[in-house]
């Protein structure tokens, strides 16, 4: 049946979370992620403190309450490990 989403396991839907919550996935692994999370009650406390913790990223960065200094020092260290974030 090719409108049968694939059962995954507890590991490849944790190490999936963050771009499925991103909605960086493609629409087969975001099908196959969700199923895993409606069914599975071990994963889903795992989304949903990912999600959680995504919400408060977000607001905070939004609130722009980090010190300007605090934000370049994690960008140097981001940088140092080879990640340039758009500005």
């Amino acid at each position: 049946m090719p409108d049968e989403i694939r059962s995954i396991d507890c590991n490849t839907a944790v190490s999936k979370l963050w771009d499925f919550l991103d909605a960086e996935l493609d629409d087969e692994k975001m099908r196959e992620v969700q199923k895993h999370l409606t069914e599975c009650s071990d994963c889903l406390p795992h989304a949903d403190f990912n999600r959680r913790f995504l919400t408060a990223l977000n607001e905070a960065r939004q609130r722009n309450i980090m010190p300007p200094a605090l934000r370049e020092q994690v960008l140097s260290a981001l940088a140092a490990d080879g990640y340039f974030p758009a500005r």
